[in-house]
């Protein structure tokens, strides 16, 4: 007889993601799930322009980037998640494929050059350095020549990303612009990365005057950095970054 082997703690937590992670994070209202996709919708602002285009969400979650895709006229729409309670409920509220599946297994599965864009949102630190180039390259291949790949991502450079690096026990990683560059490289894309922050988004009172307060606050982690270092690292210090990279023509 084979003895099975116990899963890991990783994959244990993975496993049970809903329940243990995002339902705790999660409010069953359509109110709540709308005033997610709009803070999601300012946050990536142009990089959300998916009209007529075959779309990808990595690590789907409860769905809210599926929505703002088919909101924003994609041709089609699907969520790949390997928790299905998650899949289950982003079901409830967005009218897209979500298909419970591991990443590099469903982007292997596709024809390549088939997608115009990928999302990954808090679900490339979940994987181990192995896995995560592997992921990457998959991207690039199934990518059609222009398409693109964003994703958000702890980032090391800032004061508090080992916060966002250790807020969840699955992740494995946190990153950099010079370490997103090299994968960049590896994976195929080149050398042209765009980077953005996760900071404060100016729409009301209260979030301009965060704004403001948070130009300072990166100032003075420039100011430190260029004292020390001489060099500003990227110039991105919020807790999370965002990036995108192009397939080339």
């Amino acid at each position: 007889m084979t003895e099975v082997k116990p899963k890991s703690t990783h994959d244990r937590v993975v496993a049970d993601y809903y329940r243990s992670t995002s339902a705790i994070g999660s409010v069953d209202s359509s109110e709540d799930f709308l005033e997610s996709l709009t803070g999601l919708q300012r946050r990536l602002g142009s990089w959300l322009d998916v009209s007529g285009k075959n779309v990808v969400d990595l690590g789907s979650g409860t769905g809210q980037l599926c929505a703002l895709a088919i909101e924003g006229n994609a041709k089609n729409v699907v969520g790949v998640n390997l928790s299905r309670e998650e899949n289950e409920y982003a079901c409830r509220y967005v009218n897209a494929e979500f298909i419970a599946s591991d990443i590099g297994d469903y982007l292997h599965s596709l024809q390549p050059g088939s997608v115009d864009c990928v999302f990954a949102l808090n679900i490339l630190e979940h994987l181990d350095k192995d896995k995560l180039l592997i992921v990457l390259e998959a991207v690039n291949r199934c990518l059609k020549s222009g398409g693109t790949l964003v994703a958000m991502v702890p980032n090391a450079t800032s004061p508090f990303g080992s916060m966002t690096r250790y807020w969840d026990i699955t992740h494995h990683n946190a990153f950099t612009p010079s370490s997103i560059k090299q994968l960049s490289r590896m994976a195929g894309f080149g050398e042209a990365v765009d980077f953005r922050e996760c900071g404060p988004v100016p729409y009301a009172p209260i979030s301009a005057v965060r704004y403001v307060l948070w130009q300072g606050i990166r100032m003075l982690i420039k100011g430190y950095l260029m004292i020390e270092l001489a060099s500003d690292k990227g110039g991105i210090y919020t807790a999370d970054m965002l990036f995108r990279l192009r397939k080339g023509t």
